[in-house]
């Protein structure tokens, strides 16, 4: 029983050491919700990287919709896609920063993957700002203590400066979505599972046997 007992604890620690002596691998997705192909990426290739559990457990992500969005003189915001694209984007930003309480958490993108179930099913929805409720009501709604209420709260008083924040965190680009593994750009989001397997430096996880798509993939230019 003592044998056992140490051989399950030793296991255990040697799982832990394996989980936290190599870094996980940063991917930073910036976009914007009614982008075709920011909608192709969250749906395609971060779904199924997400959706591999020895995959989603050394990845680092990190969301922002904010894209091509433009400021203007007085301080307003003129998405690419119309003024549904920045409705959608204010209720991600908003609830990156209500999880955590902290508007920073836009740019250090710390809440994103407990975002993520729900920018994925806005996106699946083409980035609908009418899909948001339900999207929430079927993802964070059971997994968080955060409230739809204070998302739409946050987005009619604070739309600008959660904006302001995307502005911040999202990097000189060409067009979206921009998508850096361990800060090296993506020039086909098709090859994120390769890209991922390759920049880790731990255990080679058994997902990353699956061969890369080599297809191009869209983009919204500036």
């Amino acid at each position: 029983q003592m044998l056992s007992t140490f051989l399950l604890v030793s296991i255990a620690l040697i799982a832990f050491a394996n989980a936290t002596e190599y870094p996980k691998v940063f991917v930073e997705t910036y976009y914007e919700a009614l982008c075709p192909g920011c909608q192709g990426f969250i749906t395609g290739p971060l779904t199924n990287v997400m959706a591999l559990p020895d995959i989603a457990a050394i990845v680092d992500l990190k969301l922002v919709p904010y894209g091509n969005t433009k400021k203007n003189a007085d301080g307003s915001f003129t998405c690419q896609h119309g003024v549904d694209e920045c409705t959608s984007d204010v209720f991600e930003l908003c609830t990156m920063y209500k999880l955590s309480g902290n508007s920073s958490s836009i740019i250090s993108g710390d809440t994103s993957e407990i975002a993520y179930p729900f920018v994925q099913c806005l996106e699946i929805n083409e980035g609908s700002p009418s899909k948001a409720e339900s999207c929430f009501a079927s993802t964070l709604a059971l997994t968080t203590s955060l409230t739809w209420d204070t998302v739409t709260a946050c987005s009619a008083s604070e739309s600008q400066d959660v904006q302001n924040f995307g502005a911040l965190a999202t990097p000189t680009h060409d067009y979206v979505p921009w998508v850096l593994v361990d800060g090296t750009l993506l020039q086909n989001t098709n090859t994120l599972l390769y890209n991922i397997c390759k920049a880790y430096t731990g255990p080679t996880p058994s997902s990353c046997r699956v061969s890369a798509k080599s297809a191009t993939s869209p983009v919204c230019n500036n």
